[in-house]
């Protein structure tokens, strides 16, 4: 069990910069339902709801946390030389009308 959640967080923080937040709902209700249906036969169906809502919510922070690692990623990095305006154009004043 221990190498499943470490995979799913490994696939979480990898989801975070890679997919929507809607895909990745879908995909986490799958994945929380498979491991509560694994852990299941081990234990209560209690104990499997507990641990597959457990798997959800390390999926959820794992994911949060790998789209604030990619947005600041992405803003650190220094823009192209290319696409800075080295000068900006002149905004028009208004001219008085007589």
């Amino acid at each position: 069990m221990l190498s499943g959640t470490i995979i799913v967080i490994l696939i979480s923080l990898v989801a975070g910069a890679a997919i929507r937040a809607w895909a990745f709902a879908i995909f986490a209700i799958v994945v929380a339902l498979g491991f509560g249906i694994v852990a299941q036969q081990h234990a209560s169906l209690f104990d499997a709801a507990l641990y597959g809502l457990g798997i959800l919510a390390l999926m959820q922070v794992c994911y949060v946390t790998g789209v604030f690692t990619a947005g600041i990623w992405r803003r650190s990095r220094k823009p192209a030389k290319e696409s800075t305006i080295s000068d900006p154009a002149r905004v028009p004043s208004k001219q008085r009308q007589n």
